[in-house]
């Protein structure tokens, strides 16, 4: 059975320590097109890792087992992504107990994205989302996640990171009845990934809620955009949702509609 516990990745990986601190370092990434870029990833203390893997643990408990794994196995990426928004906050991770530009993770919620079914409508009733269900009339392809700051300015708004705060994607769950999607396609920094399935009808009944893992994770740094669309192939009442995280300074953790 796959792990199920991001304490344990990050104790294989050495990262789970009291003490010592974990040197500066780059990160390379690689765009759709093949273009490398680098990230440059703070020193940081240990004990700020140990803090982010037991939180992790603690609010995946009640989770499916196969979101757990997904975690577990993308334990050092997200580590990383941390350190990567900590060159700019400079004051690391210290979590729930955390203030000012000290980070924190949160796992991703409605509230944090745009609702695209108001993308279109007049500035004044754009806004987040208020909830991962939504009313699909016809098949179509509809954006999923955008920015939830639209001011108008653009329908389709990629979504933005700002200097201090990253997020990262692993996949999506799909509670709904019937599901309603079967396709996904991720645009990072302007550049369009492959197409990818989303087989949540083929899920298997009796181990819970429908997992789609992504081929490869999606993990925006700071100031850096993304964007996603879904392929709705019939009417109906859909839930998809993403699985990650999104981390942030504590100041921007205090507001919990926006959070």
């Amino acid at each position: 059975m796959a792990n199920t516990s991001v304490v344990q990745a990050l104790v294989n990986a050495d990262l789970y320590k009291p003490t010592g601190r974990i040197p500066e370092q780059m990160l390379k990434t690689i765009t759709p097109t093949g273009e490398t870029r680098e990230h440059k990833m703070s020193e940081i203390e240990n004990a700020d890792i140990q803090i982010f893997g037991n939180e992790l643990d603690i609010a995946l408990q009640l989770q499916n087992p196969l979101v757990q794994s997904l975690f577990a196995k993308n334990a050092v990426g997200l580590a990383n992504l941390i350190r990567v928004v900590n060159t700019e906050s400079a004051s690391g991770f210290k979590g729930t107990n955390g203030s000012g530009r000290q980070l924190d993770a949160l796992l991703l919620r409605a509230e944090q994205f745009g609702d695209p079914d108001l993308a279109a409508a007049p500035p004044a009733t754009q806004g987040p989302r208020v909830s991962w269900i939504r009313a699909i009339v016809v098949a179509a392809t509809l954006q999923f996640i955008i920015a939830d700051d639209l001011l108008g300015a653009n329908a389709h708004a990629a979504l933005a990171m700002a200097t201090t705060e990253g997020l990262a994607i692993l996949g999506f769950a799909n509670p709904a009845a019937a599901p309603c999607v079967d396709a996904l396609q991720i645009t990072y920094l302007a550049q369009q990934y492959n197409v990818q399935n989303l087989d949540f009808e083929v899920a298997n009944p009796f181990i819970g809620d429908a997992i789609c893992e992504l081929k490869q994770p999606l993990f925006l740094y700071p100031q850096e955009t993304g964007l996603i669309s879904v392929r709705y192939y019939q009417a109906g009442q859909d839930e998809v949702r993403p699985i990650g995280i999104w981390v942030k300074m504590s100041t921007a953790m205090r507001a919990l509609a926006t959070s």
